[in-house]
């Protein structure tokens, strides 16, 4: 009995010996999967970036652009936080823009579905310079206004902007359309996310790196040289954490040919409902650097 007895509590022994090798091997697969997929995810979001090809300010340089913005524009944008540049655009270059926009309408209409329709209703697609001398699908006009924009960071360089610096500037510039029915906008927002990681939460937090990087905000308005038909760009004044915040707004008009500059870090902004006949247009760099 005694021997049974024995035998049996080393089968019994061995037995948990094997359940705990088969718990442990399990347990160490397991740990190895979560360790795997965090790593992953971690790196995704670090490799979420529209900036891998991004050029310098030397290198974005367009020297047709020096004829329209100044010193004295880059010193209001400094003070101000917001500076506005008329007539960047001809009429006829005007004209030549929003006629190569017009082809590319079909896949405006596509990417749509890519906005959070709560928040914005504009349909957008993103320009290259790159699409139009590999594949042809970008007009002349539309692509002159693309290396305008790309070129304004070589002149807050040449001006000595005092508010940031090291720029990159991304190859892309998003145009974006609001159709004329009266209720298509962009609600009040800031481009630059200034939220820590604590706030965020590691993956969030870089996967927001294009935001989180954005110090100038540069938007070109290709709608007709009278446009009357609302859709208005409101701008806020800056306020500190625990100001009063400005809740009035100007608001500016998206004339064609309009230049806006503004600094990402601090112009909360929203686009007003547009109307008529028309659709409005706008195409926007945002341009990435270090805040002094």
């Amino acid at each position: 009995a005694l021997f049974l007895c024995c035998t049996a509590e080393k089968k019994f022994r061995g037995t948990m010996n094997k359940i705990a090798a088969v718990s442990f091997s399990f347990d160490s697969v397991a740990l190895a999967a979560v360790a795997m997929a965090s790593t992953l995810t971690i790196g995704e979001a670090y490799m979420r970036t529209s900036l891998v090809d991004a050029d310098s300010a030397k290198e974005a340089r367009y020297p047709p652009l020096s004829s329209f913005i100044t010193e004295a524009h880059i010193r209001e944008l400094e003070e101000k936080n917001l500076v506005v540049i008329h007539n960047v655009l001809s009429v006829k270059t005007l004209k030549h823009a929003r006629e190569n926009i017009e082809k590319l309408s079909d896949a405006m209409d596509v990417t749509n579905h890519l906005n959070e329709c709560d928040v914005r209703q504009d349909q957008i697609l993103s320009i290259r310079e790159s699409d139009h001398s590999e594949q042809g699908v970008h007009g002349d006009a539309l692509i002159h206004c693309v290396k305008l924009l790309r070129g304004i960071p070589f002149l807050l360089n040449k001006f000595h902007y005092l508010t940031s610096h090291s720029y990159l500037v991304p190859k892309q510039c998003q145009l974006a359309r609001y159709k004329p029915d009266g209720s298509s906008v962009y609600v009040r927002h800031l481009d630059r996310c200034n939220l820590s990681m604590n706030e965020m939460g590691v993956v969030e937090f870089l996967r927001a790196s294009d935001y989180r990087g954005r110090v100038v905000t540069a938007i070109l308005y290709l709608n007709k040289s009278d446009w009357d038909s609302g859709g208005e760009l409101r701008v806020f004044d800056h306020h500190e954490k625990g100001e009063e915040r400005d809740e009035k707004g100007l608001d500016i008009i998206p004339t064609g040919g309009k230049l806006i500059l503004f600094d990402s870090s601090k112009v909360e902004h929203q686009v007003l409902a547009s109307y008529g006949d028309d659709p409005r247009y706008a195409l926007t760099c945002w341009v990435n650097g270090i805040l002094t």
